[in-house]
């Protein structure tokens, strides 16, 4: 969603750590960061859709 630069650069970052767990095969780790991942972003949408005028 990334309503701001530094939301969207946060993203970014933190799916690239995820692709490099995913190819280093460590895939526990790449499905805890993409769960908290999905779950931040909705907690984005959720904080712009309901508090941000």
């Amino acid at each position: 969603m990334a309503s701001s630069k530094f939301s969207a650069i946060f993203f970014l970052i933190l799916y690239a750590v995820l692709l490099y767990f995913v190819f280093t095969m460590n895939n526990m780790v790449a499905m805890y960061i993409m769960a908290i991942g999905m779950f931040l972003e909705a907690c984005e949408g959720v904080y712009c859709n309901f508090f941000k005028h």
